[in-house]
């Protein structure tokens, strides 16, 4: 038995039994991985461990951070109360960190007590700011147009060694409403906040096990069906599905949640996928196009009567669902296309392409 192999066997048996989550193997992709996807149970320890991370790459090396949310109200709800929420209290005991707000900035200051005298001769003790360093950014990323050419720093990396950015619960619950493009938001303000950076970049993701498969793992083209750590590095992505350890499923045994929703992904971390609406046989003939925008990765190709896959060029007939998609918008066509998938009448080549034409639909305007 080779020692590798007992290395390895001995992780796993740790992972089982440690209570919560563990950063670090994530961190040993830094030398090619760009974006570091973690995706597991509530209460696991997701939001803390890089929360700590991240904290410890500021007092240590004095490298400040960001942190996204999808809203504006869940932003301004970290920001609340000197950013509160933002930061655990024992990550701020452990390092003597006492925080101040002002606008999206998060401070670390430092005080001293200042004697002031009054005109009746009395005396009191004032603490006065004497230093405070930024130690993060907080922004949603659904108001990024409000943040364009105004955030982005050009000397950052001249200073710091590396942007720590961290994107808490980027997936949409079940229920919330579908307001905007979560993808196209999030590409927008990190454009806003990076610009060109290519190297020297670490962007988490942390989120639950949603029963639907979220925009962003979409656009990672990959959606992990088992527990593990999954390399993609053509993306420049590496992909975490927490299994819950023996620790984590006895903590949460007999709370809320497990007595009245106790079989709910985001708890559970498992995710039951649909696949009767996949189609695993060979293609025929395409028969037309279905546009949702002037974006190709929005374009989808019908083949077969039903089946439908993404576009890759084929040159046949056009469904915009949208007017000035470059054809003839048709509403009856498109409550046609509507009703097919409703019915579930259409069939998909992939998980995928099931998800990203769902969410292109939502993002239509309400029907009645």
């Amino acid at each position: 038995m080779s020692k590798n192999f007992v290395k390895q066997f001995r992780e796993k048996q740790a992972v089982k039994k440690a209570e919560w989550y563990n950063l670090r193997p994530m961190l040993g992709y830094y030398n090619w991985a760009m974006f570091y996807i973690l995706l597991g149970g509530r209460e696991a320890g997701k939001s803390y461990s890089v929360t700590d991370f991240f904290v410890h790459q500021f007092v240590t090396k004095g490298t400040p951070f960001i942190w996204l949310r999808l809203t504006e109200t869940a932003a301004n709800n970290l920001l609340a109360n000197n950013a509160e929420k933002l930061v655990d209290p024992d990550i701020r005991r452990r390092h003597n960190l006492d925080l101040r707000t002002r606008g999206n900035n998060v401070y670390a200051i430092e005080t001293q007590d200042k004697v002031v005298k009054h005109k009746d001769g009395t005396e009191t003790i004032k603490k006065v700011i004497v230093k405070k360093t930024l130690m993060a950014r907080v922004y949603a990323l659904s108001t990024f147009y409000n943040d364009k050419g105004s955030i982005f720093d050009k000397d950052f990396l001249k200073f710091f060694e590396c942007y720590n950015i961290g994107i808490d619960e980027f997936e949409r619950e079940k229920g919330e409403k579908n307001t905007f493009d979560i993808t196209y938001s999030l590409v927008n303000q990190l454009e806003n906040l990076v610009r060109s950076t290519k190297d020297h970049i670490r962007i988490f993701f942390l989120g639950n096990t949603l029963e639907e498969a979220s925009d962003i793992l979409c656009a990672f083209n990959f959606i992990p069906e088992k527990w593990g750590i999954f390399k993609l590095k053509k993306k420049r992505a590496v992909i975490q599905n927490i299994e819950p350890s023996e620790a984590y499923l006895a903590r949460r045994k007999g709370t809320i949640a497990d007595i009245l929703l106790p079989t709910a992904s985001t708890f559970t971390n498992k995710i039951d996928t649909d696949n009767t609406l996949l189609y695993q046989g060979r293609l025929k003939e395409p028969e037309y196009v279905i546009k949702f925008t002037k974006d190709k990765n929005d374009w989808f190709t019908v083949w077969d009567g039903n089946i439908v896959k993404k576009y890759n060029g084929e040159k046949k007939t056009v469904i915009p669902m949208r007017p000035y998609l470059d054809a003839i918008y048709q509403p009856k066509l498109v409550n046609n296309i509507i009703t097919l998938f409703d019915t579930r009448s259409f069939m998909f080549n992939n998980l995928i392409t099931f998800k990203q034409f769902q969410g292109c639909l939502e993002l239509l305007k309400p029907r009645k």
